[in-house]
């Protein structure tokens, strides 16, 4: 290869690269500038629910409030996602499997009693050594998932499993709801998917950044699923060796 096509390939990544940090750049100020006015609507929306009696009708719109804060509290949580996949990991921490979910359920309490899910947590707990915010981001996509893509005349149940091997903790989130077709299987992964047969909100970004922060911890992320029946996603996540 010519000096000129490696001072032409050099060239191009230096774009790619500055292209990508004005992105993150922009998601982050996004997820920034959004995030104050959804409190500020939030706490008014409680204010409103507390102050007096409603009626049939109020009750519907106030529930149609609820779910659209909840959308976007999961969407400004995608767009923060982005942004950490550009930082260095922090200080690894000795987290305990249980209370990160317990955090994660408390973040999608709105959307468990919306949906009337069932949430059933691992038998026993689990030390894992890691980030706890990439570690919180995962599971809180996954869950979430679950909720979103269940039947309508069924109600969501959520089983999290946890093993041990040589080398991984293998954190599994098994679902019941509509599956994945296979011909969806290989892209379900890939950023700003939206499954065509599928209703969805969003930008599509869940299970990339899923992907993608399971990889910058060094493990990595698998998935089975079956039409009509459920979904399991399994996160493999590098045993240090005291865990």
């Amino acid at each position: 290869m010519s000096s000129k096509h490696i001072f032409q390939l050099k060239a191009e990544l230096n774009r790619y690269q500055q292209r990508d940090r004005e992105w993150r750049l922009l998601f982050g100020m996004l997820a920034h500038d959004l995030k104050e006015p959804l409190l500020t609507l939030e706490g008014f929306t409680k204010l409103l629910q507390e102050s007096e009696p409603q009626n049939k009708e109020q009750k519907k719109y106030m529930k149609v409030i609820r779910e659209a804060v909840g959308s976007l509290h999961l969407l400004i949580g995608s767009l923060q996602s982005i942004t950490l996949l550009s930082q260095e990991a922090s200080d690894l921490t000795d987290l305990s499997l249980i209370q990160i979910l317990d955090s994660v359920l408390t973040s999608l309490s709105e959307q468990i009693k919306r949906s009337k899910g069932k949430i059933i947590l691992p038998e026993r707990d689990a030390m894992i050594r890691a980030d706890p915010a990439r570690i919180y981001q995962i599971f809180l996509n996954l869950i979430a998932n679950s909720l979103k893509y269940h039947h309508a005349d069924r109600v969501p149940e959520i089983k999290i499993r946890y093993r041990k091997d040589p080398t991984y903790h293998r954190i599994s989130i098994q679902d019941n709801g509509i599956g994945i077709q296979p011909k969806d299987m290989e892209r379900i992964f890939t950023a700003f998917t939206r499954l065509e047969d599928v209703a969805s909100e969003g930008l599509g970004l869940g299970l990339s950044i899923v992907k993608r922060i399971a990889e910058s911890c060094g493990g990595f992320v698998n998935v089975r699923s079956s039409q009509g029946v459920g979904t399991t996603f399994t996160v493999y996540l590098p045993r240090s060796g005291a865990s």
